[in-house]
């Protein structure tokens, strides 16, 4: 069976991997070199991270819901071979099931990020003191 092909010339799904790839190497570079270089966010900023990581995470999780039915009419759609002894609709029900704990695991994920938010919300810089007479634990 031929493969189908997008608009652009490229296999179903391949801009969908380009972009994941895009999206992991520039949290990657962040994390190398700005948060591991000790120059990580502010309270404000973590905020503001915090909640693109909850978009992030949400569109994941999104992700791994559509591709589970997708995946699921795989035996339909293709003449499947396996490379190893197992039977190949054992791999498209494991793959599935993996998808949905992946998203279920996403869920949770984002649930969490969500904590970090209201927990960082309640968080302000407040300017350092130029006077050198108040300590950290002095401002509110």
């Amino acid at each position: 069976m031929p493969q189908s092909r997008t608009r652009s010339g490229s296999p179903p799904g391949a801009s969908l991997a380009a972009a994941l790839t895009r999206v992991t190497e520039a949290v990657q570079h962040a994390v190398d070199h700005r948060v591991t270089a000790g120059r990580g966010p502010d309270p404000a900023g973590l905020r503001e991270e915090t909640w693109q990581l909850i978009h992030l995470l949400g569109a994941l999780g999104d992700l791994a819901a559509a591709l589970a039915p997708q995946v699921g009419g795989y035996p339909e759609r293709y003449r499947l071979h396996a490379d190893d002894d197992v039977d190949p609709a054992e791999h498209v029900a494991r793959t599935c099931r993996e998808l949905a704990a992946l998203r279920h695991a996403l869920g949770e994920a984002e649930g969490a990020a969500r904590e970090v938010y209201t927990a960082v919300s309640h968080l302000h810089a407040v300017p350092e003191d130029t006077t050198g007479t108040a300590s950290r634990a002095d401002h509110p």
